[in-house]
């Protein structure tokens, strides 16, 4: 049969399209909207199938975050548990100490030092000595505050030494300053309290302690009827007490006076001090 239009070229053939691509139709890098089954993007040229392949494995990113925040909830668990093992094992600690610092106070005073005469006796130019440099050399106030916000934690019981009530490590919290000297065993100190206003004076021995019902032992300064105060008609009062160094630096101290410790007229304290550089 002759060709209908002679000297024309054939029409072109119909574009044939990808089959079955799996291809996404908006072009994530370029915005364009593309033809169902486009392999490349018309304005950018990006791979559509490989953008849908990075797309689908990304929408099982899910899962995985999933069994890491699993993991993270059980790891968090764990640590909650340890958390309170430490708290339990704290306390316990705690009641220990406790124990041995009322079984070391409840002892009979040893030593000829515990009827010595803290004022005349035969150290009383060691006390006299410490009484005047806290007396001729105060501490500033940024020196004791550094000592509350930076504790040293140490056991040499020789220095100057802030004291603090049991609370917030504050400035204004602040009772009075001890001045300290270690002869052997044997601490002398001299304190200066402000609240109440009273001088405090005495010596402790260094002594093993055990800790309740523990067989091992630690070393700690020992007041027993060594020190003493002067009331407000000067009759000389004298007392009992223990210091425990703390892990995180600074002192508890744990004082009593009354008649030889007695339960129904002594008074206790809780005092904190805090080692000044």
């Amino acid at each position: 049969m002759p060709d209908p239009s002679p000297g024309k070229p054939a029409p072109a053939a119909a574009p044939q399209r990808f089959q079955n691509v799996d291809a996404d139709a908006v072009c994530e890098q370029c915005g364009t909207v593309n033809d169902d089954g486009t392999l490349l993007c018309r304005v950018c040229g990006q791979n559509l199938r490989d953008q849908r392949a990075r797309r689908l494995a990304g929408a099982q990113a899910p899962v995985i975050g999933e069994t890491k925040v699993s993991r993270v909830r059980i790891f968090t668990g764990v640590l909650s548990v340890f958390g309170i093992l430490l708290v339990v094992v704290a306390a316990i600690s705690i009641r220990r100490i406790e124990a041995g610092l009322t079984e070391a106070l409840s002892e009979e005073p040893i030593g000829a030092a515990n009827a010595e005469d803290l004022w005349n006796g035969p150290s009383s130019a060691i006390y006299d000595e410490l009484l005047a440099g806290l007396n001729d050399y105060p501490s500033t106030t940024s020196q004791i505050k550094d000592a509350l916000d930076n504790p040293i934690a140490e056991s040499s019981y020789n220095g100057r030494y802030v004291l603090i009530r049991s609370g917030a490590l504050t400035v204004n919290r602040v009772i009075g300053e001890a001045a300290l000297q270690r002869r052997g065993d044997r601490v002398f100190f001299v304190a200066l309290l402000t609240k109440p206003v009273m001088q405090v004076r005495g010596s402790a021995h260094l002594e093993d302690i055990k800790e309740g019902d523990s067989e091992e032992s630690v070393r700690r300064p020992v007041v027993r009827n060594s020190a003493g105060y002067l009331d407000d008609s000067g009759t000389e009062v004298r007392g009992f007490g223990v210091a425990d160094p703390l892990d995180a630096g600074g002192h508890r101290i744990m004082a009593m006076d009354g008649s030889n410790g007695a339960e129904d007229t002594a008074r206790q304290a809780e005092i904190f001090a805090y080692r000044i550089r």
